[in-house]
């Protein structure tokens, strides 16, 4: 994916956080409803979900996706492209969407638990596991300038292989930064 098309799918992605579900008060991305963004030239295709078929919301959301869309920079046209696999589930609601909706599981507690255990962050392993295991990782790896983190499907892909040093050297950031960061929250970091 080009720098251009990568700069675009993080504004998109912004953009889409002010889409409200009206019935859930939750965006669609933190409900876990988009799959996917593609772009080719000036048009963006957005591959979604919705939380149930026969979503009485369908024609609103893509309404409101639709305009955010077309607010990025570049973005002419937009379109969605619905489908139904993989199967929404809770399961992919983030953590702050969780909390807003009061929704737990079993490994929730299990990571609140261990979150208020000793927090250590290896960078020796790569960064799926380390999302996997906490569930503010993400979020302090885009703080840091891993802006690329938040791009869909990238932690299943090359998350299973990428560590922080080696991302930061792509992303040519200061490692001391990264790691500062990560104290400044909590976290021990080992294996720098």
């Amino acid at each position: 994916m080009e720098e251009k098309n990568i700069k675009q799918v993080d504004q998109i992605m912004t953009a889409l956080t002010q889409v409200i579900d009206p019935e859930l008060q939750v965006d669609v991305v933190n409900l876990g409803l988009i799959y996917g963004i593609d772009i080719e030239g000036d048009k963006a295709t957005i591959k979604m979900t919705l939380t149930i078929m026969g979503c009485p919301l369908s024609d609103y959301l893509e309404q409101h996706i639709q305009k955010a869309v077309l607010s990025v920079a570049g973005i002419k046209s937009c379109d969605i492209k619905l489908v139904w696999y993989p199967v929404w589930t809770t399961e992919r609601l983030s953590s702050a969407a969780k909390k807003q909706l009061g929704v737990t599981n079993h490994d929730d507690q299990i990571k609140q638990e261990k979150a208020t255990k000793e927090k250590i962050i290896d960078f020796s392993v790569p960064i799926k596991k380390m999302a996997d295991e906490y569930p503010d990782f993400v979020q302090i790896m885009y703080d840091c300038g891993f802006t690329r983190i938040k791009i869909p499907g990238l932690l299943q892909t090359v998350g299973r292989v990428m560590t922080i040093p080696l991302g930061a050297q792509a992303m040519k950031l200061d490692l001391a930064k990264v790691k500062k960061a990560f104290e400044d929250k909590g976290y021990k970091v080992i294996n720098d």
